[in-house]
């Protein structure tokens, strides 16, 4: 029986690992490990290693014979590249452990839903002490070189022992949570091994092409900041959210903020400006936007040519992937308005020298660009294929499934068009704003979006500007024509009541199955048709409120006789978040997003495991998309494994595409 080896590592270096990354920043020279602390099984005491002394017996063993232990941190991925990149140069006849020697205590909390962070879960688990802030000061004060001199900040031994203290702590912690939540269940097992095998091989990129946008942007972006400049009438302020806010309210005097949602929506926004106000905007959203970022961190982030660290273990309450690194879920898709189309072929290996020919005649060189950003993704080796597929209105197709409302018509965006208008649906144009009414509402009313924010969110998706009118009328229709999806999210929310007052609740003709969660507290747990489970801790209802109406400038407000306004809420729903530890309230159409989400990400974690059977490697999953690689021709084969049913749901209707070439392309 392998002996359970808790470590923890706190590090030095003059690398940024926010910037660089954790491969970069674990390979760079300067990076060593100025503590560790560490302990074995239940009982054991907690002890510690400081820079400079000699490491103890204990640990040299551990090193030398990784076969005896089980190797457990919290971020695992992270103490394992110092250990085995950074600590193991301590060692003689040092061996890494296996990954099945390893567990990751973040993985753990995240899945069952306490919190990804240590202090998150000791709050969402209650426990009656937490991280060291004083100690975490001094791990900040350590880590990096003087901004000024350069040169190390050395503890005093006072300091040293509030350091030693915090690591302490953070082990004690790391203990005390890995034993109070079961192990992974042995699907979610084979998911967190997998993604972070995936996490440490990285994925290739097309560094010429990189180089080359990167280059574009350096030469390019100077112009945009004379031009926006010249605009505006402000001096180098393009990166300013005060002074951009400041230009820019005298023509959209509803903004708040320069975000990127925000820029997005007065770009959609139809209302005249001066075409000046316009460029600038644009401008704006290019120059400084967080997209062309992503070349600049992939230069940063890349070791000899790949990029690692993609994807975070089910790090939402669905229990999807979340992105990390350089984010590859929030790539930008092609904008083919753009001037500068990308009219050259893109699988090709040698994808650079057509954009270096591009280049003389490019009216919008950062545009061009941010088009470009899909294509630097590419097989290990140029004789294996860059498969992306991508299953088809998923979420939708579970929503159906568990509603009983059958397979999703082919023409269903015409169909749900033709219920708003109450028109017949061959009225309906391809490209009509009338068909991307209907899709926006049957993609995004499943979870009972209100008019108010449906009709800022298909200006947001898809450029419409409606009416409030309209917007309510579309609502109604959905709910109107899917009046079973309507049900599903007031069953929910009553199967959540009774699972709060004590009682369980059967849905879905027996596929969902709500009860309460007993251990280690109380809260109420949700079990999906596939058998996973989502957790909601310290689960309740909520009295009713009343919560004062705050101005635009977040004022109370005031009827005419000076009373103090307030909008009556009703009791609701509520449970304990694991992303920050806070109350967060719950709503059928909430739950009902959980459940359809959840359920599609476990009907895309057993197609990983057959694609990779199949001989397919598969390099990362990105919303409803898997990318692999393997052998050319194989892509009717990916898509018909992408498309196997799971033994939980053989009737429901699976159906995928697939892009292939010599890089990514969808």
């Amino acid at each position: 029986m392998l002996i359970d080896f808790f470590f923890d590592f706190e590090t030095r270096s003059r690398s940024d690992l926010k910037k660089n990354g954790s491969v970069r920043y674990a390979t760079d020279p300067s990076t060593e490990a100025t503590l560790l602390t560490w302990t074995f099984g239940r009982c054991a005491p907690i002890k510690a290693w400081r820079k400079g002394h000699q490491i103890p017996a204990e640990i040299v063993d551990v090193a030398q014979n990784p076969h005896k232990y089980h190797f457990i941190a919290h971020n695992v991925a992270f103490d394992y590249l110092i250990w085995t990149q950074v600590f193991s140069k301590h060692f003689y006849n040092f061996k890494a452990p296996k990954i099945e020697n390893l567990s990751d205590n973040m993985a753990h909390t995240s899945h069952f839903r306490v919190g990804a962070g240590l202090d998150t879960a000791a709050t969402v688990l209650k426990l009656p002490y937490s991280k060291d802030k004083e100690g975490r000061r001094l791990m900040l004060k350590q880590c990096k070189p003087n901004s000024k001199t350069g040169e190390w900040v050395e503890l005093t031994p006072e300091e040293w022992d509030k350091f030693e203290l915090y690591g302490i702590i953070d082990t004690r912690l790391l203990r005390d949570i890995y034993y109070m939540i079961p192990p992974l269940p042995s699907p979610e097992r084979y998911a967190w091994e997998w993604t972070f095998k995936r996490n440490l091989r990285g994925i290739k990129l097309d560094m010429d092409l990189v180089n080359e946008m990167n280059d574009i942007i350096q030469t390019s972006t100077p112009g945009y900041v004379k031009e926006f400049e010249y605009l505006t009438g402000y001096k180098a302020k393009i990166n300013s959210p005060v002074t951009c806010k400041e230009f820019f309210k005298q023509y959209y005097p509803h903004i708040e903020n320069m975000q990127a949602d925000t820029l997005r929506d007065m770009l959609a926004d139809k209302r005249y400006v001066p075409p000046h106000v316009r460029r600038a905007l644009e401008i704006k959203d290019l120059a400084a936007g967080a997209s062309l970022a992503k070349v600049s961190a992939s230069l940063r982030q890349n070791y000899n040519g790949r990029i690692y660290g993609n994807l975070a273990y089910a790090h939402a309450q669905t229990k999807r992937w979340a992105g990390r690194g350089i984010q590859v879920h929030n790539f930008p898709r092609v904008d083919e308005k753009r001037p500068d189309a990308l009219d050259f072929e893109l699988n090709v290996q040698d994808l650079t020298s057509s954009v270096r020919a591009k280049r003389p005649h490019l009216r919008d060189p950062l545009g061009f660009t941010k088009n470009l950003l899909r294509r630097i993704f590419l097989p290990d080796s140029p004789d294996l294929t860059f498969y992306c597929g991508d299953w088809s209105k998923i979420e939708p197709t579970v929503l159906f499934w568990l509603t009983g409302l059958g397979t999703i018509p082919h023409d269903v965006y015409e169909e749900m068009a033709a219920e708003i208008y109450s028109v017949p649906k061959t009225t309906i144009g391809k490209e009509s704003e009338e068909r991307q009414l209907g899709k926006g509402a049957f993609l995004g009313g499943g979870y009972s979006m209100g008019h108010k924010k449906f009709k800022v969110d298909i200006l947001k998706k898809y450029g419409l500007e409606i009416s409030e009118a309209l917007s309510k009328q579309t609502i109604n229709a959905y709910r109107k024509k899917y009046n079973k999806i309507v049900e599903l999210w007031h069953q929910l929310e009553w199967g959540f009541k009774q699972a709060v007052q004590g009682q369980s609740a059967q849905l879905c003709d027996g596929k969902i199955f709500i009860s309460p969660m007993l251990l280690p507290h109380k809260g109420v747990q949700i079990r999906l048709p596939s058998g996973s489970i989502l957790y909601y801790h310290h689960a309740r209802i909520t009295p009713p409120e009343d919560i004062p109406v705050l101005d635009d400038e977040g004022n109370p407000t005031y009827d005419e006789k000076g009373r103090q306004i307030f909008e009556h809420e009703k009791a609701s729903l509520a449970y304990i978040s694991a992303d920050n530890g806070y109350l967060k309230k719950l709503y059928g159409g909430l739950l009902t997003e959980h459940v359809t989400s959840c359920t599609a990400r476990d009907i895309i974690l057993p197609a990983v495991y057959n694609l990779e059977a199949a001989g397919f490697d598969i390099l990362n999953t990105v919303h409803d998309e898997l990318w692999g690689q393997g052998a050319p021709g194989r892509d009717k084969e990916f898509e018909r494994i992408m498309c196997i049913n799971p033994s939980w749901c053989p009737d429901m209707n699976i159906s995928a595409g697939c892009k292939n070439g010599v890089r990514y392309l969808k």
